[in-house]
């Protein structure tokens, strides 16, 4: 399993813990999504190591990626909002293509998010953004759906291309 596919794994089993999707639901805020993300990060910097979470990618300005997975170059990202909208998955781009311009080899974005994450973002606007930043910047998006039943999910066409994890 790649590093990226085992924080996914984690952040199921995490969110699934924390009864996170029904909690959050329920009206538990920013402050309840934070600790269980700071959890998953724990957890990681156990197994990966402390290189891998929280990472500034450019010494231009302060803004940190969730997981960087530099030997897959790959950006991983929680997405905290169950209501995002496309600024985010553009901030989300921009962040990818500021490190790639530092000099980081960037080729994988990976959002994880909550249940509708890919329903979502499939609208023309983020279709458009994902599909220009791989034609212009060699930089694949994908999204990644957390399940409330442990049933892993990924993008369209994830199956085909081998990006759909499954627990079993």
């Amino acid at each position: 399993m790649s590093k990226a596919g085992r924080i996914f794994q984690l952040a199921q089993e995490i969110a699934a813990s924390y009864d996170l999707l029904n909690a959050r639901r329920a009206g538990s805020g920013d402050s309840y999504t934070r600790e269980v993300v700071d959890h998953l990060k724990s957890v990681v910097v156990g197994e990966l190591g402390p290189g891998v979470v929280s990472q500034f990618l450019t010494k231009a300005n302060r803004q940190s990626v969730d997981f960087w997975i530099e030997d897959e170059q790959t950006i991983l990202e929680i997405e905290h909002s169950m209501w995002s909208s496309d600024s985010l998955l553009e901030k989300e781009v921009f962040k990818a293509l500021l490190a790639k311009d530092a000099s980081k080899n960037v080729r994988h974005l990976i959002l994880i998010g909550d249940p509708g994450l890919i329903r979502r973002w499939q609208t023309p606007t983020a279709r458009s953004v994902m599909d220009w930043v791989e034609r212009h910047h060699e930089i694949r998006v994908q999204l990644w759906e957390l399940r409330e039943m442990g049933t892993l999910f990924g993008s369209r066409n994830a199956e085909r291309r081998g990006d759909l994890l499954d627990e079993n």
